[in-house]
């Protein structure tokens, strides 16, 4: 098993190594100027090319490229072109607040999704399984940022129930700040409860249908057992795999429920860098997102053995 994890970090190391070259390059043939972002367009020739040079911009794309990635290796993402402050100290700061958004909702949308696929995998055709199915299509179907425009407009203003946007610390209160998060986690939960739904009943489906489980029925064991310790246990393998994916899209694709609910994450700091032509900020937030999307699909291979004992990874890697 340790062989096979250290096989998957290594192979980490060349796909970073290509998102990070791309994400740069796609930059630096962005239109915009930061250095016109920062002085503004009345900035006189000279004082441009004066902080051009400061900032490094007057070199090539690919030695700026090969500076920033040795800085990278160390944990130093560069500064951020409008407040001089260090990227990482940026990441930092808003890295725990999408965090704690994302598995929110990954944790609500499985809760949710895993019994509603068993039910109408066990029920199908029944009405059970219809009504889920549309719960499951409207899900998918909806929109988070028109989704999260409603739900303040019904429990926001209308019912006064929950705050309509914003974010409280925990040190303020922990009531308070859960009120705060229902709503956001509830606009990203939807689209992953649908998939999540599907995707289980479909897998429940399949598992229902083979052999093992119709000579465990023969065999006398309970509805109950034969669903939730043999039938769940197997459909659950595909399960992971989607469940590692939506957690690793809620991390870098909450930026619209981010900017709905004003919540201070690594998305709004994003599209705030974006908009101000901030590219380190820009280049450090997607390589991480992008290494938490790897690393999460490494945890969820191991975690297959978890599931299925059967699953081993020999040195071999197989």
């Amino acid at each position: 098993m340790s062989t096979y994890i250290i096989r998957r970090l290594l192979q980490t190391v060349p796909v970073l190594l290509g998102i990070s070259l791309a994400v740069f390059v796609l930059i630096e043939f962005t239109p915009g100027d930061p250095v016109a972002a920062i002085l503004g367009l009345q900035a006189s020739p000279d004082e441009v090319e004066r902080l051009r040079r400061a900032m490094g911009l007057d070199r090539p794309w690919y030695i700026r490229y090969g500076l920033w990635l040795a800085g990278v290796v160390q944990g130093d993402f560069g500064l951020s072109y409008q407040n001089g402050r260090p990227v990482t100290e940026l990441i930092v700061q808003r890295l725990p607040a999408t965090v704690e958004l994302a598995v929110a909702a990954q944790l609500a949308a499985t809760l949710l999704a895993l019994p509603i696929g068993v039910i109408s995998a066990v029920r199908q055709y029944s009405l059970t399984d219809y009504f889920f199915t549309s719960v499951a299509l409207f899900g998918i179907s909806m929109p988070n940022f028109w989704f999260s425009i409603l739900l303040i407009l019904v429990f926001g203003l209308h019912l006064g129930w929950l705050p309509a946007s914003g974010f409280v610390p925990v040190a303020a209160g922990l009531g308070t700040h859960l009120k705060h998060l229902v709503l956001p986690v509830t606009a990203l939960a939807l689209f992953n409860v649908g998939a999540l739904a599907r995707f289980t009943r479909s897998s429940m489906l399949e598992v229902l249908s083979q052999d093992f489980i119709r000579t465990a029925r023969a065999k006398g064991l309970g509805d109950r057992i034969v669903i939730y310790r043999h039938a769940l246990k197997n459909a659950l393998i595909p399960t992971l795999t989607v469940v590692g994916l939506q957690l690793g899209f809620l991390l870098g694709g909450s930026v619209i429920v981010e900017q709905v609910f004003a919540w201070p994450g690594i998305g709004w700091l994003s599209v705030t860098a974006i908009n101000q032509r901030d590219y380190p900020v820009v280049q450090g937030v997607v390589l991480l997102v992008a290494a938490a999307v790897v690393w999460i699909n490494v945890l969820v291979d191991i975690s297959y053995t978890w599931v299925n004992p059967r699953i081993r990874y020999d040195t071999g890697g197989r």
